[in-house]
């Protein structure tokens, strides 16, 4: 989830990840809905009384949405998913995985072998252009899943979660305790009270755009149900049919874009440990020696152990 997620004004970010996904669901809920439960009132209503009411409904459910955030951002992670169903889709991500790195692997190889001849003719030129460009495909695929190096494989990556979006998630999450001890959930809040004031609304803003997609495919998500049953109700089959499939259609198109914008939304949050990590050192007068972008295992044994002292009060 966008690591600022709770809008501290009624600015851009609240309009973009509480007002709008609110409007969209407002205007979806009427027509599946209030014909139903007050037919001769929704008939009654004006253009202008309709659009009255979806924004005031908007502000609502925008709002309830956003107190929901943290259980969409687990439904779509795959957090507390059934057992079956969590093997299930686990499985097949793994599959997803092992063939990218595979296929990773076996380019490496043929690169080399092309590499070894000591003249290379035409036909070699073109296939390793052709290499090089199915490496950088799925070198950007493979990085969607955690650094974990000690699973052995090719990549040094991972899966850690049973879908795409949750290990997007967790890789950029686990960023910078892999790379300098720093826990996010411990040291993110302090890193935030010291960023530049730009930045913060930047990186809010950014958030909230992630969050407008991930909204968004959460509320096509429930409308296949909810809009195929009002319709049906509504004695409208054709309609209820149509709207299944562009609900469905839709709930999966914003879900694909959010896990890209989520991955180019991470970047940031790891470029703000790599950076601000020696302001941090300074502002808390901790006794972390950062001489260089990559650490050494001083600075990370300092910064675990401020993080034990943070979590568990264990003083150093």
């Amino acid at each position: 989830m966008a690591i600022a997620d709770v809008p501290t004004s009624f600015g851009s970010s609240f309009f973009i990840k509480t007002f709008l996904p609110g409007f969209v669901a407002s205007i979806l809920g009427s027509y599946a809905v209030m014909p139903i439960i007050a037919s001769s009132f929704w008939a009654f209503l004006t253009v202008a009384s309709k659009l009255i009411l979806w924004t005031i409904s908007a502000m609502v459910i925008g709002m309830v949405i956003t107190s929901l955030d943290l259980y969409i951002y687990h439904l779509f992670e795959g957090i507390n998913w059934p057992n079956p169903v969590w093997d299930w889709r686990y499985g097949g991500i793994m599959r997803h995985f092992k063939n990218i790195d595979n296929e990773l692997k076996n380019l490496k190889k043929r690169y080399e072998v092309i590499m070894q001849k000591k003249e290379l003719k035409e036909e070699d030129k073109k296939e390793l252009l052709e290499i090089n460009h199915k490496r950088s495909k799925l070198w950007a695929e493979v990085r969607k899943f955690p650094y974990n190096p000690d699973k052995g494989f090719y990549s040094r990556r991972y899966p850690d979660k049973a879908t795409i979006f949750g290990n997007v998630l967790a890789e950029y999450e686990g960023y910078s305790e892999k790379q300098y001890g720093m826990h996010m959930m411990v040291f993110w809040q302090h890193l935030w009270l010291i960023l530049p004031k730009e930045l913060k609304e930047d990186l809010d803003l950014r958030g909230a755009k992630v969050d407008f997609l991930v909204y968004l495919s959460f509320i096509f998500l429930i409308y296949i149900f909810i809009g195929g049953l009002g319709f049906f109700v509504q004695q409208k089959p054709l309609v209820a049919i149509i709207s299944i499939f562009v609900s469905l259609f839709l709930w999966f198109f914003f879900y694909r874009i959010s896990i890209q914008a989520h991955k180019s939304y991470g970047r940031y949050i790891k470029a703000i440990f790599d950076i601000y990590r020696v302001d941090l050192a300074k502002k808390l007068k901790a006794s972390v020696v950062v001489t260089n972008l990559i650490p050494n295992d001083a600075e990370r044994k300092s910064w675990r152990k401020y993080q034990k002292y943070l979590l568990d009060y264990k003083k150093p």
